[in-house]
């Protein structure tokens, strides 16, 4: 009786007879779901990390637009903007771009009126007054690179010319990497002096919707009060880094499509070209009172356990690969190019639904491309084929 699990053990050995042969392609089959399966994964855990991110960010941020680019909003829009019906509350950033010669780097300056120890302090304005002017926290990225630690000396040169020395009074721990890997937090009056920045404008003012459901509703009173300025809201930015994130990873997949395309023509080449032993013991088991159907469950056992066992090991290898490496293959093409990027761990997130892509992907097509030359050799005539 041809039980399933008859059937399994005869297929396996049928493939260990020609392990040189199988075992070529599991190699170049586990390659491609390797990358595939990462592919999938990290875009995935990308768009996760950027929706945590955002999830402490203001409901809405309003910046001012003069000839078509970001310039200084003035601090009386606020004031405006807080009348409006179902706004929270509103108040004023003051952040900028300073690129540091030493290092290479672009850091982000941030003033606030208290320095911040986390990255949700930062994002909420909490924080504690600082005692030294010039007083600053530093992200891990510019600590890094600058090779600074608290008590020492950071010196910003100015958009007058002069150099300004900032005390490094702490640097932001690891959990807020994310966010504030090349940020530099100092005071607002100094943030002033360092960009020449007059007291009666912020760099854009942050909007606190109470009602989610009222975010489009408030949007639309800010633009009809105010038509000089633009609103973004955190939902947008959000499908923005998604709509990234994917555009990235197809540009991944599209310059590896050379490499997919030759693994189709190899495993349709392995899957349907039967050899001269294949043949003659496929002519051996219909002599002996194998049907069709046998046969073809036969094929299907013998392509089964060879396509999970590639994807298996390509899954394997591409969790181990983003989840525990920090994915450094795919990393320089799906995070971006920065020189101060954060090192952090990635979590998984949709992962089923991304292994069920991959198995769609490799593992149906290569079983059905299998049956094709299984079902020419099982209704050929035993004898003709123990002839050829």
């Amino acid at each position: 009786m041809k039980t399933p699990l008859r059937m399994l053990d005869f297929a396996l050995v049928g493939l260990w007879r020609q392990k040189w042969r199988h075992g070529l392609t599991l190699l170049v089959y586990a390659s491609v779901v390797f990358i595939l399966a990462s592919v999938l994964m990290m875009t995935g855990a990308l768009k996760h990390e950027a929706a945590l991110v955002l999830a402490g960010a203001p409901e809405l941020k309003v910046q001012k637009v003069s000839a078509g680019r970001h310039d200084w909003v003035p601090l009386s829009h606020a004031k405006a903007i807080e009348s409006l019906r179902g706004v929270g509350t509103v108040w004023p950033r003051f952040w900028g771009y300073y690129y540091d010669p030493p290092s290479g780097a672009t850091f982000t300056l941030m003033g606030l009126d208290q320095l911040p120890l986390t990255g949700t302090q930062l994002l909420h304005g909490h924080g504690y007054a600082a005692d030294v002017p010039w007083a600053c926290v530093i992200g891990q990225g510019v600590a890094e690179s600058r090779l600074l630690e608290p008590d020492d000396i950071l010196p910003v040169k100015g958009a007058d010319g002069r150099l300004y020395p900032l005390r490094v009074t702490d640097v932001f721990s690891g959990a807020s990497a994310l966010l504030t890997h090349d940020f530099v937090v100092l005071p607002i009056d100094a943030w002033r002096r360092v960009f020449q920045v007059p007291p009666e404008v912020a760099t854009d003012l942050a909007v606190q919707v109470p009602n989610a459901s009222e975010v489009d509703m408030v949007t639309r009173k800010i633009l009809e009060r105010l038509p000089d300025v633009r609103v973004i809201s955190r939902q947008s930015i959000l499908q923005t880094y998604s709509a990234v994130f994917d555009w990235r990873g197809s540009l991944v997949m599209l310059a590896l499509s050379g490499a997919l395309a030759a693994f189709g023509i190899f495993a349709c080449d392995r899957a349907t070209g039967l050899g001269a032993e294949e043949r003659r013991n496929l002519g051996i088991l219909k002599a002996v009172g194998w049907n069709v159907s046998d046969v073809l469950r036969l094929k299907v056992w013998e392509g089964l356990s060879l396509s999970l066992a590639a994807f298996l090991t390509g899954v394997l290898a591409a969790h181990l690969h983003v989840f525990h490496f920090g994915g450094h293959v795919l990393a320089p093409l799906l995070k971006g190019w920065s020189v101060l990027f954060p090192e952090f761990q990635l979590q998984p997130h949709g992962e089923l639904f991304q292994v069920l892509i991959v198995f769609m992907l490799s593992v149906v097509p290569y079983v059905l491309v299998t049956l094709v030359p299984a079902w020419t050799a099982a209704v050929t005539d035993p004898d003709q084929i123990m002839r050829q």
